[in-house]
């Protein structure tokens, strides 16, 4: 199995299935993609999926319906919902912020427009080699698992940076994943140093865009 980080909240994985996740990427994706997971439909999580030109997307019923406008047909969208499992991907409850009264503050306040239909949010728990966690942008999540890696939702956030990266960070040791894949870090506005997470935690940190390869649960090149 391996894994990389494709910008934003984007990620690839190569195991016993070709699987994206999030496909809004900086850098595309290998062909011959088998599955598409969308944890939902904010344009950084979902807005290069029509350039994916393979896979069968994974996402809930509302978010199936956006992707089918931007280009998706009908024959490759497989409405989902949480506590479902196609193949080695389990399908859990996302906890992405998307109706929130706060959330649309605040991009009325610094974005100067209200957000983008967000759908239902749902998280990816995709087994494998080493089991990874996919939670799109969400900074809690109240569910009882422990992947090997988490792939956490790393930014600086327009309001209170400091003390929301305290809760990221709470999350991540609840969660209590032994490698940490950083994401979204890299969207304008809201950067924020990956690194600063291995100060914070004892967690293993992956390095950004490389391939990570697991055997057994263990990270083989890092």
């Amino acid at each position: 199995m391996k894994i990389r980080y494709l910008g934003h909240s984007c990620v690839e994985i190569l195991g016993k299935h070709h699987i994206l996740i999030d496909p809004d990427f900086t850098h595309p994706p290998l062909p011959d993609v088998e599955f598409i997971c969308v944890s939902h439909a904010h344009k950084d999580h979902i807005g290069q999926i029509a350039s994916v030109s393979s896979g069968v997307v994974l996402a809930a019923p509302d978010v199936c319906e956006i992707a089918h406008k931007m280009g998706i047909p009908a024959s490759r969208l497989k409405p989902v919902k949480a506590g479902e499992q196609k193949e080695n991907i389990k399908i859990l409850p996302g906890f992405s912020v998307v109706k929130d009264p706060m959330y649309i503050v605040v991009n009325l306040f610094f974005r100067f427009r209200l957000p983008d239909p967000g759908g239902t949010p749902l998280s990816f728990h995709i087994q494998d080699e080493a089991d990874l966690l996919h939670v799109g942008d969400a900074h809690h999540f109240p569910i009882e698992l422990r992947p090997d890696i988490l792939c956490l939702p790393w930014r600086t956030s327009p309001i209170r940076p400091e003390k929301y990266k305290s809760v990221l960070i709470d999350m991540a040791k609840q969660v209590a994943a032994p490698y940490i894949l950083p994401i979204h870090y890299d969207l304008p506005g809201t950067e924020a140093d990956p690194f600063e997470i291995r100060e914070r935690i004892s967690a293993t940190v992956l390095n950004g865009e490389n391939w990570h390869s697991f055997h057994n649960k263990k990270v083989l090149i890092n």
